[in-house]
Formats: C-alpha cells, sequence, structure tokens
C-alpha cells in the first residue's frame, strides 16, 4: 500500500495568545514522530511510505490536496495536536477530496480523546500510544481488505473499548531503525536561538516519570535509549551536514549517569556538533555541567515557571527557588547559556505585583533567553481537572470542539484572577521588559557570529520591538 504521512499546517491554532514576534519565530522543527512511523514501515513491510510536512511549507488547503493527489497514497496517517485540530479537519477532507480509501490520526490528541477523534468526518480509525507497530498491523489487515478488530492500539470502531493506558509500548528503543531525514528538506529547519548551521532535533528516551500539574506527557514506562543507539544516529546527522542537534526528549536528565554515559560515548567517539538539550532544575551538578560542555553542549532549557514557594508547590514542580538560582548560577559559571521558562496566569497569580514578581525573578536568573506563555490548561491535565472541578475553568467549550473544530474557538485561560485581555498585556510586558534592556542587547551583539546570525536575531528583535 502506498502510504502518506501528514504534519498539517498551523494556521489554526489554540494556544493562548503570545506577542507576534514570538509567533513568528516558532519555527517548525523535524516531525520526528512521523519520520520515526516512515523509518519502520520502511524496515518491517513493503509499503511506499513518504511524509508531507504542510506546516514547514506553509500549504494552503488547496496546495495539501494537490499534493495528496500526486502521490496518490491508498492511506493517509495524519499526526494530530488538540491545539492543531482545525488544521487536522482540513487535512482530512483534503486527503477525501483526494479520493484517499483511509485515514488514520495518531499522536498526543488521540491518547487524550480516541473516542472523540474517531467520531470526527472522514476518519477510519485512530491510534492510540505509539504508533510503529499498531500501524503496521492496520495496513496489513486494510490491504487484505478485513476489518480493523483486534488490533493492540487501534480503535476502528465506535463499539470499540478504550484502554486506560496507550496500549502499546516498544521497551527496546534501540531496536527501530534509525530515521532517515532525507525524507524532508532537513536543511530548511532551523534555530533562531542556535549558530544558524543545519539543525534537526532527536529523541532519545520516552516518557516522564514526573507529575507537573499543567503537562499531559504520558508518566509511565519511562524508556531510554542507549548511548551507543543515540550515538549511531548522531553520527548518520553529522554525515549529512548537521551541526546543530536539539534532545527533544521530555526530561533529559532523569538521571545523571545516563547524561553522564552518553556524553563520554561523544567524546569516546570524537562527535562535533553543538547541542541543546530540555533539562530539570533538580539534580544539576558541576560535574555533570563540565562533562556536557565537554561532549558540545552548548544550551540547556530549563522549566522554571514559577518564583515561588507557592507557586512551585501548587505546580508540583519538585524543586526550591534556591535549586533554582543555584542551577542557573553554575550554567553561567561552566559557560553554558540558558533558556529560562515561565507561566504568566497562574493560580497562585492574584494581583498584577504577582505577575510582576515573576517577570523579575526571571531576570534575576540571569538567563540568556526567557520564555513567557500564558498558562493554558489543556484537557488531560491535573490543573485542568482542578479547575473544572473548582468552578474555574468550564469543560464544555472543550466538548463542543473536539465534536466539532471551529477555528473561533479559543482555549480557557485561567481567568480566576485575570481576564485574557490583562494577561495578554502582562505577556506583552513581560517579554519587552525581559529583551528591551540595554544589557541583553549588548550582551547579545557581542554574541553575533557572522552576517547570517545577524540578519535571523535583528529580524526576531525587530519583530519583537514593533509587536
Amino acid at each position: 500500500m502506498r502510504v502518506l504521512l501528514i504534519r498539517p499546517p498551523a494556521r489554526h491554532t489554540v494556544e493562548s495568545e503570545v506577542p507576534e514576534a514570538v509567533e513568528a519565530e516558532n519555527l517548525s522543527y523535524p516531525p520526528l514522530a512521523l519520520l520515526s512511523l516512515a523509518a519502520f514501515l520502511r524496515d518491517q513491510s513493503h509499503h511506499v511510505c513518504d511524509i508531507l510536512d504542510a506546516q514547514l511549507d506553509h500549504l494552503s488547503n488547496e496546495e495539501m490536496e494537490q499534493q495528496i493527489r500526486d502521490f496518490a497514497p491508498d492511506v493517509v496517517g495524519i499526526t494530530c495536536f488538540t491545539v492543531q485540530l482545525v488544521d487536522v479537519m482540513h487535512s482530512i477532507r483534503a486527503a477525501r477530496r483526494a479520493g484517499v480509501q483511509y485515514v488514520v490520526l495518531g499522536g498526543p490528541h488521540i491518547n487524550d480523546f480516541p473516542k472523540e477523534s474517531l467520531a470526527l468526518e472522514g476518519v477510519d480509525a485512530v491510534v492510540k500510544g505509539e504508533g510503529q507497530q499498531p500501524l503496521l498491523e492496520l495496513l496489513k489487515v486494510w490491504e487484505a481488505g478485513e476489518v480493523a478488530k483486534g488490533i493492540k492500539g487501534v480503535i476502528a470502531h465506535p463499539d470499540d473499548p478504550i484502554p486506560e493506558e496507550d496500549v502499546y509500548f516498544s521497551n527496546d528503543l534501540d531496536s527501530y531503525p534509525i530515521i532517515d531525514r532525507t525524507l524532508v528538506d532537513y536543511t530548511r529547519y532551523y534555530d533562531v536561538m542556535g549558530e544558524g548551521g543545519i539543525f534537526t532535533t532527536m529523541v532519545t528516551s520516552r516518557g516522564c516519570p514526573y507529575r507537573c500539574t499543567f503537562c499531559n506527557t504520558p508518566r509511565h514506562r519511562y524508556r531510554v535509549q542507549s548511548p551507543e543507539r543515540v550515538c549511531d544516529e548522531l553520527e548518520a546527522c553529522i554525515n549529512l551536514g548537521i551541526r546543530e542537534i536539539y534532545f527533544v526528549d521530555d526530561t533529559f536528565n532523569i538521571t545523571n549517569q545516563r547524561v553522564h554515559d552518553l556524553c563520554d560515548e561523544i567524546i569516546r567517539r570524537g562527535l562535533k556538533f553543538s547541542w541543546t538539550v530540555r533539562f530539570r532544575v533538580k539534580g544539576v551538578d558541576r560535574p555533570l555541567l563540565l562533562k556536557m560542555k565537554e561532549a558540545g553542549c552548548a544550551r540547556i532549557q530549563l522549566g522554571v515557571e514559577q518564583g515561588t514557594e507557592e507557586g512551585l508547590l501548587r505546580l508540583k514542580k519538585d524543586v526550591t527557588s534556591r535549586e533554582i538560582e543555584q542551577a542557573f548560577q553554575l550554567c553561567r559559571e561552566v559557560g553554558i547559556n540558558t533558556v529560562a521558562y515561565f507561566m504568566i496566569g497562574t493560580p497562585v497569580e492574584r494581583t498584577r505585583q504577582d505577575v510582576l514578581d515573576t517577570i523579575e525573578y526571571s531576570i534575576r536568573l540571569k538567563p540568556d533567553f526567557v520564555m513567557y506563555n500564558i498558562l493554558t490548561p489543556f484537557p488531560g491535565t491535573t490543573l485542568y481537572d482542578e479547575g473544572v472541578r473548582d468552578g474555574v475553568l468550564d469543560l464544555q467549550p472543550w466538548i463542543n470542539f473536539m465534536e466539532n473544530p471551529t477555528e473561533e474557538f479559543k482555549a480557557q485561560v485561567w481567568d480566576e484572577h485575570f481576564t485574557r485581555d490583562e494577561l495578554r498585556d502582562l505577556l506583552h510586558f513581560a517579554y519587552r521588559r525581559f529583551y528591551w534592556r540595554p544589557q541583553f542587547v549588548v550582551r547579545n551583539l557581542f554574541q553575533i557570529r557572522n552576517v547570517s546570525d545577524f540578519t535571523r536575531k535583528a529580524k526576531a528583535g525587530l519583530r519583537l520591538l514593533v509587536s
């Protein structure tokens, strides 16, 4: 069978409002999940599989439909995020207009809303959990002209049982084939905070054992790739000319020993590249940072979210403000850049001054970059359940959106203490307060490496100034 995997465009996301400048710089990263699926299908079957990244190419519905026609797939698989549900529907309709026989959905949204997703017009099946093996078995059944019943992880009929947990997991991540990044135009992905070289992302683990109340990442079955398997993929990337890599594991440093082992293998093989990683503050220490620096780590992203003990406890961050401050200090001393993530409009921010205190705390940490976001409790998170229970959030708008995605829908914010407009104004103020500081401007001017680097960062700065 001919299989086309689609990442929908991102023209109608329902995330909270952010400054136009920040929105413009939320650049598309490679569709890792689809690349992994394609690699698996090519390795384990005879099916012809390709990828259409409509987000990267900013395709209109008509352009997307034409490209689907050109490939002439029997099956279209669409990755589905809740914030892109409107664009998912446009993709489904484009596939149907192009004459596709089967449409299957997968992705994070399906894990939380499998029945609602299956009920969307034009959907033949959904895959809950990791999709490699379930999709392979689903294709086998469809190719034989049989009814899709009893496939682990697949829901194809309204009366199919919905498991309590994601039903398919691989406990051996090393067994998956290495991703073929040439299935997409890999040279077009880049990071505005990076060095301007060819850029990609990688995943070296799956799952997260922690319980932050605003996150809906599956908290069970944390699994990792071996350092050897990770470095094999790194070598494949380097052979393509890729020199900047962002490890997008939900939490890279579940254990420090795993990070040490990986750095040792990178150093042993002599791999030369610059890398960014998502870290928890808990566990950051000098020996680990020094080893990471030696292995090429240039930047660490740290989810701070709040600067008060009350806020950290409410979000279940399992860290103290003192540990946060120490982590940023250590990164500065070692020479690794930092990106701090903060939320505005959390339940513990009851007054404007509370939010301003959060902003000032972000400055005192002296990160190289900061990302602020308005807290948006999504269904499937503990915080969302608490908001519904306490009457702060209304379940019905989300139910309506799941059943009938519309462009007019706006995700709910935590509006117990602030209106949406007030939060938007505070968010704009936060970005201006941090990025307009002379210290920030001067420091980054001295860090610019070349004309291309200057052009990218100047454009981002100008957008911020006028937003």
